[in-house]
């Protein structure tokens, strides 16, 4: 039977400001030199999700930490998170110190861009991920899924961290790019794997120290471009014109008729094909942790599987009634959302609940910790896809539940990453049970996103 939620739902109150706002809210005190600086750090590099869940814990739902020039903001609270990410989203932007680091791997795509050049981004990427091509990458999604189960057989161990990547980074590559990936997947999984591992270490090692992080980084960007620049090279020689995004980008045209230059192109390549694989990748090897963990959830997905599709893969027209499949899916990325944290930058003196926030202040939104605010997420450590019951998620406050942020700058992926999460799942479970490996650790590793550190491996058997 699927666990039940025990208690009331929770309702948050919309708090008014009634009096001036106050300067800021309370915090640690500010670093006071270099060895500060190390131990600070060392300390978030070692365990980040616990490092800011003590913070939070001492300080309350916001906290501010000097941090050079204005400093910076630390949410969890739903209610201030709607007001940055959706009532006041006009008066921030994208150009965060944490971004700068994503612009030397992705250049002016469209999670690193704003303004004028973003919303022009947005309107050639947008028609990519509309209803009609959703239902068309649908069989994609499957026919990928049930190429991968057919090289698998019972008895075996996977890694399942390693073996949704390849997934993932196929199915994305097939649909939007028009094109086969398969022999290119060790080096995109080394690339992007040095690349996570990089930015977290940027801050510890100096960029001058011989084979350290800086380097390694820059190689595996070079790889990354590589392939990228391939898919590019291999269209245009190939003369043909396909329905797909890729094409999409190359046709396009601005008002003076000039066409997007190769790095323009490629600058959203990389973007989509790192954030349209990684993410639903993390998001499908928890699922299946966490399905290993509680087979009474398994056997109610199981059970709605059985009743569903009767033995067969699953097609688009099935989602509506795969309700539950979403629902496993959507509580799994609750407790481990791969993007983990949203970062914006004030363009304008404004205010988060009472606190003022001057312009030029970083903010950081952790997910990661929204998710697991108790007084709306009640046991938030338990996994419980009953709390996704459409009755269950009416009465949640906005911004409570955000895996793929909200407001303007929502991940335009959306969509296509929960229908690709659904059918690869459902198609999955079909073939296999999964079962951890004994003995083997999980914990969460936040880099990038929010992926399992030491891998996920798992042993097949027969369903």
């Amino acid at each position: 039977m699927p666990i039940r939620v025990h208690g009331p739902p929770c309702r948050l109150r919309l708090r008014r400001v009634t009096a001036a706002a106050l300067a800021t809210p309370p915090g640690p005190p500010a670093r006071r030199g270099p060895w500060d600086d190390a131990v600070y750090f060392t300390r978030f590099f070692l365990d980040p999700l616990g490092f800011v869940g003590e913070r939070f814990e001492q300080y309350g739902d916001i906290y501010y930490a000097p941090s050079g020039g204005v400093g910076l903001y630390v949410l969890r609270d739903p209610e201030h998170i709607w007001e940055v990410l959706v009532r006041d989203a006009a008066k921030y932007g994208k150009t965060h110190s944490a971004l700068r680091q994503l612009e030397g791997v992705l250049g002016e795509g469209l999670l690193t861009t704003d303004g004028d050049l973003w919303r022009r981004q947005r309107r050639l990427v947008q028609p990519a991920f509309g209803p009609k091509r959703l239902a068309e990458y649908a069989a994609a999604f499957v026919d990928e899924c049930e190429r991968t189960a057919r090289g698998w057989y019972p008895g075996q161990v996977r890694d399942l961290s390693r073996e949704m990547m390849d997934l993932t980074l196929r199915v994305v590559c097939r649909t939007l790019f028009g094109h086969d990936v398969s022999g290119q997947t060790d080096v995109v999984w080394g690339a992007i794997k040095t690349l996570t591992t990089g930015f977290a270490a940027a801050r510890l090692v100096p960029g001058w120290v011989p084979g350290g992080p800086q380097a390694r980084s820059e190689q595996a960007r070079a790889d990354l471009d590589e392939v990228v620049m391939g898919m590019i090279a291999d269209r245009r020689a190939s003369g043909q014109s396909h329905p797909d995004l890729l094409q999409r980008l190359l046709d396009a045209r601005d008002e003076d008729g000039s066409a997007l230059t190769d790095v323009e192109i490629r600058d959203q390549l990389l973007t989509l094909f790192i954030a349209g694989h990684e993410t639903t990748s993390h998001a499908l090897t928890w699922t299946l942790y966490l399905l290993s963990q509680h087979p009474e959830v398994e056997a109610e997905l199981r059970r709605e599987l059985r009743e569903t599709l009767g033995g067969r893969p699953p097609r688009y027209d099935d989602l509506p009634n795969l309700t539950y499949t979403r629902m496993v899916f959507d509580e799994a990325m609750r407790l481990f959302p791969p993007a983990y944290t949203v970062a914006r930058r004030a363009e304008a003196d404004t205010v988060i609940g009472n606190w003022e926030v001057p312009k030029g202040a970083e903010v950081i939104v952790w997910i990661y910790r929204a998710h697991r605010l108790e007084r709306v997420w009640p046991e938030p450590e338990r996994f419980d896809p009953e709390r996704f019951r459409p009755e269950a998620s009416a009465v949640r406050p906005k911004c409570a539940y955000l895996p793929f942020g909200a407001g303007p700058r929502a991940c335009i992926g959306k969509v296509f990453a929960q229908v690709e999460g659904q059918l690869l799942l459902a198609s999955l479970l079909q073939h296999f049970h999964f079962e951890l490996e004994a003995g083997h650790p999980v914990e969460p590793l936040p880099r990038i996103t929010l992926s399992p550190k030491h891998g996920m491996r798992m042993v097949l058997t027969e369903v």
